[in-house]
């Protein structure tokens, strides 16, 4: 009966290891982001252990990706084929027949934002596709906005 029972909780235990029910405990989800900002200084943190470090009372950002939110995006988005341009995870800008956007692709898709001069956390706010790609219809012909 000792041998079934221990078998039993040794079984339960593998089981919730596999399932994350026990291990560090930093629940890392590859979707996670949190944002702060202290300064002129932006940080990224992409687990939930990081972000409640960083935005606890010592402000310990060191989990977290320095991201500076001066720095304007300024290259333009390659144009490999007429009218089909291709955004980068850095950011570029779009020079479209009918508009300008300024475009940056993240871990949940593609993100526009109408304008120039822009920085990277700016645009992080700005209009989600995430499918990645996005159609524009200007006139007789249409332009292809996507991921690179």
């Amino acid at each position: 009966m000792k041998r079934i029972g221990c078998s039993i909780l040794t079984l339960i235990f593998v089981l919730l290891t596999a399932c994350g029910g026990s291990g560090s405990g930093d629940n890392f989800n590859s979707s996670f982001e949190k944002t702060f900002t202290f300064g002129s200084q932006t940080y990224v943190c992409r687990s939930e252990r990081a972000a409640n470090a960083c935005g606890g009372a010592s402000q310990d950002c060191s989990a977290c990706d320095l991201e500076s939110a001066s720095s304007v995006i300024t290259q333009v988005c390659a144009q490999p084929v007429a009218n089909r341009h291709r955004v980068t995870t850095d950011g570029c800008v779009l020079r479209l027949t009918n508009d300008t956007q300024t475009g940056i692709c993240t871990s949940e898709g593609l993100r526009l934002l109408p304008g120039t001069n822009l920085t990277r956390q700016q645009v992080s706010a700005g209009t989600l596709f995430s499918s990645g790609s996005l159609t524009v219809n200007a006139g007789n012909f249409t332009e292809t906005i996507s991921c690179n």
